[in-house]
């Protein structure tokens, strides 16, 4: 193989090349692994390991290519090279990443803000370079922060994000994540090896991870996702709180709840089920798991008592938990969906006030009809029709307002 040119402190080893006649061009690459060692805790060293598989006349093969170097070196030259497959790269790296800061005993992983900085250019298809000329800043300075070498303050990310449309938090902080440890079908039994696992019982899963909101954060959140097809909650990733109490105070919410069957007990086996689903206390206080889905067949699911209960906090599609292009679409229009915000609420509030006096009207014109008064339904109408002309005034401003754009409009 030709040897790649490489910045100096990034070091590339063939650890088993591909054969002469491929190239990686007609490979596919399988995965990604990545490790994070030595260095200093908030500058370690990094290694990633690539692997691709490729058919040749004998049969199938792989090639795998290691590259080391300063973490926030790699990284840069990382999503730099890695064309189509960067975002698949980009997850890799933070969820071993926010690996690497647990083991540490660290509970939030300091974003390496040369690696953000990266990461949010390239989505705007920018090199340092340029961002640098777009954000009125001397090149020298920025290219040591795209380095690593100089952290970015609070001050500095906020000025960035308004050049990156991003919030400041993204360059300051890594994301958050947590296990998602099973997947739950809401409608089908499922076989998985020797096991079976009925409607609304979540059935294991390894080596997921996924983001997490940080309002909802705790070391000992847990996650769980949904696997159903026609359901209004597929694809939906369930949050909870890891618990070890069952609280009738959750009745009628969505919850994650675990029970055990003690039949083999008296040979020392015991199976713990868990259960995704609408906790239920029924009539003389006898406790339910029911489907969440209205749709299902069979509402019953199962019944206690439990091990524990442990109320949903969240449900998140995974389409809000990456930000994509119209994310950072959005957030240029941020100053837009304010002020479209603030005719809304304005026109509410005149909305409910013509509410009140309608129903004032109402009641003036009973009294009225008992003594022959008209002059408070008089004056109700009167300032019926003052607020209405505020009203129509009010649509025509934010009809004509050339600040906010027809997509504001839309979606506000």
């Amino acid at each position: 193989m030709p040897k790649e040119k490489t910045p100096k402190n990034i070091d590339i080893t063939w650890l088993n090349p591909f054969k002469q006649s491929e190239t990686p061009l007609t490979a596919k690459l399988e995965d990604y692994s990545v490790s994070f060692y030595g260095g200093t805790i908030l500058k370690p060293k990094a290694e990633v390991i690539k692997k691709w598989s490729y058919q040749t006349s004998s049969g199938s093969e792989y090639a795998t290519q290691k590259i080391t170097g300063p973490a926030t070196e790699l990284f840069n030259f990382m999503i730099w090279h890695e064309g189509s497959q960067k975002d698949k790269f980009i997850r890799t790296w933070k969820q071993e990443k926010d690996k690497y800061y647990k083991s540490k005993k660290m509970k939030f992983s300091m974003a390496a803000s040369g690696e953000q900085l990266s990461e949010k250019t390239t989505e705007h298809g920018m090199t340092p370079q340029k961002f640098s000329e777009k954000a009125g800043k001397d090149y020298t300075q920025i290219f040591r922060e795209f380095r690593g070498e100089r952290p970015l303050g609070l001050k500095q990310a906020i000025d960035y994000s308004k050049h990156l449309d991003c919030d400041p938090v993204d360059l300051l902080f890594d994301d958050l994540h947590c296990n998602v440890w099973g997947n739950v079908d809401l409608f089908n039994v499922n076989d998985v090896g020797n096991d079976k696992y009925f409607p609304c019982q979540i059935i294991p899963a390894i080596n997921k991870k996924t983001v997490v909101p940080r309002n909802i954060y705790r070391p000992n959140i847990m996650a769980i996702k949904v696997n159903s097809p026609g359901s209004w909650l597929d694809r939906q990733t369930a949050f909870y709180y890891r618990t070890d109490r069952e609280e009738e105070t959750h009745n009628g919410k969505m919850v994650v709840a675990k029970t055990r069957d003690d039949k083999l007990a008296d040979i020392g086996f015991e199976i713990d089920m868990y259960w995704f689903g609408i906790y239920n206390i029924a009539k003389g206080g006898k406790q339910q798991i029911l489907n969440p889905d209205r749709d299902a067949e069979k509402q019953f699911i199962t019944s206690g008592p439990f091990e524990f209960i442990a109320p949903v906090v969240s449900l998140v599609h995974p389409s809000a938990m990456y930000k994509d292009h119209n994310y950072y679409y959005l957030n240029t229009l941020s100053a837009a969906f304010y002020k479209e915000q603030q005719y809304n609420e304005r026109i509410k509030e005149l909305q409910m006030q013509i509410s009140k006096l309608l129903a004032e009207k109402k009641y003036f014109d009973k009294v009225a009809e008992k003594s022959l008064d008209a002059t408070s339904v008089a004056k109700s109408v009167d300032e019926i029709a003052k607020i209405n002309e505020i009203l129509k005034n009010l649509y025509i401003e934010k009809e004509k307002d050339y600040e906010i754009p027809e997509d504001v409009k839309k979606l506000a």
